[in-house]
């Protein structure tokens, strides 16, 4: 028997995610652990719904207060959220 080229872990992982269609599901999750990083425990509190899809970032806010001073941040917190991820997932935000 002839020996295939060997695979790091990393790539075999990949691979799977791939071809399981797991990856978006990680990615998801991944993104909203950041998105309650980023904006702190307490504010975290004041999100209900959120969803992501096709690079949508959608998050349903309580407070109409915590809502507007996230609002005038969209930029910024994409921005955070896509370099916290390490690439470009989040091509737009939704906070309603």
């Amino acid at each position: 028997m002839k020996r295939q080229k060997t695979k790091t872990l990393q790539e075999v992982l990949d691979q799977t995610l791939e071809e399981t269609g797991l990856r978006e599901g990680l990615d998801t999750l991944r993104l909203h652990h950041a998105w309650d990083e980023l904006i702190g425990e307490t504010a975290a509190r004041e999100c209900g719904e959120r969803s992501f899809r096709d690079g949508i970032y959608t998050v349903r806010i309580k407070s109409s207060v915590l809502r507007c001073q996230l609002d005038m941040q969209k930029t910024f917190l994409m921005g955070k959220l896509n370099a916290g991820l390490k690439k470009t997932v989040v091509r737009e935000l939704i906070i309603r």
